[in-house]
């Protein structure tokens, strides 16, 4: 009886697999928008197809696909609030002189990053919040010293690694130019901090455990 009760629920786990297979491979990639909510801005209207700060997906499982030209502006300007925030973190707390170095000059780079974006979402008439950041940056949970230097460097590089990707995947699908002249600018100032935080001791090693958590 046991024996038979074990078939049948294997049987039933199985037809269910197949079942979610199924409606998942029968959407297309309209189903990846959803244009249910006017006022969201991270919601893209495929209905408006002269809309130069529209992304139409050409993969529905590219996750930068589903973003439009707003919602990516968006969503860099408070990215860069969070690496200000996170690099001040490392020039006030990092022991070393070539972390508060690295930290100060992520600091102006990322200003500059973030005050050309701001002036974009102006013009565009894009809303951004003037103050505050929704995002959660990662956790240093180390106090000081050369563990705080390793574990932020760490953090950090893991960050611009993930952006640098990020934001090279983006330029084949912007369609607005002036965002697209903006990413082109920010992209070598992240890999110069990058290679900057690569010649930081142990921060390599502690990008490779952010990675995996």
């Amino acid at each position: 009886m046991k024996k038979l009760q074990w078939a049948l629920t294997k049987a039933i786990f199985s037809l269910s697999i197949v079942f979610a297979a199924n409606f998942s491979f029968s959407q297309t990639s309209r189903d990846t928008i959803k244009a249910g909510h006017a006022n969201d801005s991270m919601n893209v209207n495929p209905g408006k197809v002269d809309n130069r700060m529209a992304v139409k997906p050409a993969n529905p499982y590219n996750s930068m696909a589903i973003l439009s030209d707003t919602a990516f502006l968006t969503k860099s300007i408070m990215d860069n609030r969070m690496e200000i925030q996170l690099s001040k973190l490392g020039q006030t707390k990092g022991s070393s002189t070539m972390v508060k170095k690295v930290a100060a000059l992520m600091v102006a780079d990322h200003t500059t990053i973030l005050n050309d974006l701001t002036k974009l979402a102006l013009q565009k008439k894009v809303a951004v919040q003037e103050h505050g950041n929704d995002m959660t940056g990662p956790e240093i949970n180390v106090a000081s010293g050369p563990a705080f230097d390793q574990e932020w460097a760490g953090k950090m590089l893991a960050m611009h690694e993930a952006k640098i990707v990020e934001l090279e995947s983006f330029l084949s699908l912007v369609k607005d130019p002036a965002l697209k002249a903006a990413v082109l600018r920010a992209i070598p100032k992240i890999k110069s901090h990058r290679d900057l935080l690569l010649k930081i001791p142990g921060a390599k090693e502690k990008s490779k455990i952010t990675h995996t958590v």
